[in-house]
């Protein structure tokens, strides 16, 4: 196993012998296969060995340039007054070259340069205020409304089904569950904290605009007396999460507010 300053150094003692670089490169192929070095690399040192340049080690490289304090705390300064100084400005205006300052603004200063946000309009804090407010009194107002169907019974998830066992023990079965087909409808109406409303709707009853104008009137105004009276006060706002696109949710609304 021959590494490579011994190769180079046989390398050496063949150019010593006068021997050529393809002579060279066979020498090593032969002893080394595949492991022996490139021809192009066994070129070049034998050029450099045929110069007098008799060192096998690798000439030692420069790295990354060497940063003072003072060059990064001025880059530093000058961001703090703009943020929008291209690299090529900064590199001009402190005197160090492209590669440096990019090395300093990501890898000391941990500096990204990222395009702003478009947006509509700006605000000031006094107007963000004023839409929050408004937000939360809107918010406030809104009661949802919605239909859920319960079985009698809802299988366990795979999850809930899990124990612990020991590695010898066996894996266990669980059969595969269906939904019970016995099922009702669930209408509910919900606030922002709490449920106002719930409600079983008969056996083979269709819900529809009539049945909706009948439950807005007699139960869900009733409910919404009992527990948020304010809301009555304020013109309360009815989303429904289901709501037909053929304009019967809104008859609901408009012929019959609550």
């Amino acid at each position: 196993m021959f590494t490579k300053q011994e190769q180079r150094s046989w390398i050496r003692i063949e150019v010593a012998r006068s021997r050529s670089a393809q002579n060279c490169y066979q020498g090593l192929r032969e002893a080394r296969g595949d492991a022996a070095l490139p021809y192009r690399t066994v070129a070049r040192w034998v050029k450099l060995f045929r110069e007098e340049k008799n060192a096998i080690q690798d000439n030692r490289r420069s790295g990354r340039p060497q940063v003072d304090n003072h060059t990064i705390q001025l880059l530093s300064s000058l961001l703090d007054v703009d943020r929008r100084w291209a690299a090529w400005e900064l590199a001009a205006e402190v005197g160090v070259c492209h590669k440096t300052v990019l090395h300093i603004l990501h890898d000391i200063l941990g500096y990204r340069k990222i395009a702003a946000l478009w947006v509509t309009h700006t605000m000031s804090e006094v107007q963000q205020w004023q839409h929050y407010a408004f937000a939360q009194d809107f918010l406030g107002r809104i009661v949802t409304l919605d239909e859920t169907w319960a079985h009698s019974y809802e299988p366990h998830l795979k999850r809930q089904s899990t124990e612990w066992k020991h590695p010898g023990s066996p894996r266990p079965k669980k059969v595969h569950p269906t939904q019970s087909n016995v099922k009702v409808m669930f209408i509910v109406a919900c606030y922002t904290d709490e449920v106002i409303l719930h409600r079983t709707l008969p056996q083979r009853r269709t819900v529809n605009a009539a049945y909706y104008c009948n439950f807005l009137r007699n139960h869900l105004r009733p409910a919404l007396r009992r527990k948020r009276r304010h809301l009555l006060a304020t013109n309360p706002i009815v989303l429904h999460n289901n709501a037909a696109g053929d304009g019967r949710y809104c008859n609901i609304r408009h012929s019959h507010p609550i």
